[in-house]
């Protein structure tokens, strides 16, 4: 049975899955990725014509994707590749961990903010998937001299998942993901690292050479798009069985101590 606790406890309690989405958006592996990428030989070095082409040709996409996959410096490259790394563990946990979180708080709230998340990363997804089977735009590394630095693109650099890159669904899940726990938990240590994590997942992928900056816009603006909205009507689109009642959300919102939102 769901409860509605005091404020003192519930505070305490809902910080649970909080906390456990917050270390799957900031430690999901990031070392893997940097092991992974010193067994693949310089995609830059296999790519020179596109990154030393005269940029005054190009459209402002293209040179944006230049700007981002043509560089090798540490500081860019190992974060990009780390968030890369952490995506699909957070893809698929983040909403197991949500749930968990919720069964072990037996909080009405919990249960709205992780039936929320579910909600958003669902639809956020069938839309993507649905928009790009409809465009159908080839990737860069189909378009462009460049070699992706992902794996799983350079062994089918010719079949139908050279056709799915608008718009970018780690772009928009990540988004998605990140938008609606930050509008459940609108607190600086969930919004702040929710933000770059997902900013970073979207960033990598044009480092990989598997999306151009316009895809990455577009999905970002489509999953922080669709977690609003639900966040919005989640009076309607939240059962009853797991909708916080009136008091119970006025209740959660009385600070503890000193707490800093945006």
């Amino acid at each position: 049975m769901l409860q509605t606790r005091p404020p003192s406890e519930r505070t305490e309690t809902s910080t649970g899955p909080l906390v456990l989405l917050v270390v799957l958006l900031t430690w999901g592996g990031g070392n893997n990725a940097v092991a992974q990428e010193e067994h693949v030989p310089s995609a830059v070095g296999r790519s020179s014509r596109f990154c030393e082409a005269d940029p005054a040709g190009r459209s402002l996409d293209v040179r944006g994707l230049a700007s981002v996959y043509c560089t090798e410096a540490p500081p860019i490259a190992v974060p990009l590749r780390g968030a890369h790394t952490t995506a699909r563990p957070v893809f698929y946990g983040a909403v197991p961990a949500a749930w968990i979180g919720a069964v072990g708080s037996g909080d009405q709230p919990v249960f709205s903010a992780a039936y929320r998340l579910t909600i958003a990363q669902g639809v956020t997804y069938g839309l993507t998937l649905g928009i790009k089977h409809m465009v159908g735009r080839l990737r860069p590394y189909a378009r462009h001299s460049l070699r992706s630095r992902a794996e799983r693109y350079r062994k089918a650099s010719g079949g139908k998942e050279a056709r799915l890159s608008f718009p970018s669904g780690h772009a928009s899940i990540s988004a998605a993901l990140a938008m609606s726990w930050s509008l459940s938990y609108p607190r600086w240590y969930v919004i702040g690292p929710g933000a770059l994590w997902a900013t970073s997942v979207a960033l990598s992928r044009v480092y990989l050479g598997v999306h151009f900056p316009s895809d990455i816009l577009a999905g970002t603006v489509l999953g922080a798009g669709v977690a609003l909205l639900v966040h919005h009507l989640r009076a309607v689109v939240t059962p009853s069985s797991l909708r916080a009642d009136p008091e119970s959300q006025r209740m959660s919102a009385v600070p503890v101590g000193v707490q800093i939102r945006f």
